[in-house]
């Protein structure tokens, strides 16, 4: 439990980072020299400007604790690769797009939610593959070492 909560605290840091990160750099590439704290959907739902960047400071947050949590999945030995995946994908997949959807990051239409199921699962895919293999190579090392 100790282990949870610490993961929680350092990915809701990690998720507003990256949060912050990405908006300074959304802005830089198409604000005119203006910074665009939120959407414009957060900032037309939300009763001020404040309460927009608020709510979204909570759901990167929250983002970044789904990710960083949600590691421990891998850590039960009983449990398939499989299994462990196909839980860590639903949860942080689900995080994603509710946090995505309420924040107005893209439109709420069909396509569009179609569009960004199909770019997570790519990341996702990317991602998974790459940590497979360094953990491969890093398990090859240890039994060379044996």
């Amino acid at each position: 439990m100790k282990e949870f909560f610490k993961r929680a605290i350092m990915g809701f840091v990690y998720g507003v980072f990256i949060g912050q990160t990405i908006l300074i750099l959304e802005s830089l590439a198409g604000g005119n020299g203006n910074f665009y704290p939120v959407s414009a959907y957060l900032l037309q739902h939300s009763s001020s400007q404040m309460a927009a960047v608020i709510i979204q400071y909570f759901l990167t947050g929250i983002i970044g604790i789904s990710f960083a949590t949600t590691t421990l999945i891998f850590e039960i030995d009983n449990w398939s690769i499989t299994a462990q995946t196909a839980l860590h994908f639903a949860i942080t997949s689900v995080v994603m797009y509710v946090s995505g959807f309420l924040c107005g990051w893209f439109p709420h239409t069909v396509r569009s939610t179609i569009i960004w199921f199909v770019i997570f699962i790519v990341i996702y895919l990317i991602m998974w593959a790459s940590f497979m293999l360094y953990f491969k190579k890093q398990t090859r090392k240890i039994n060379e070492a044996l």
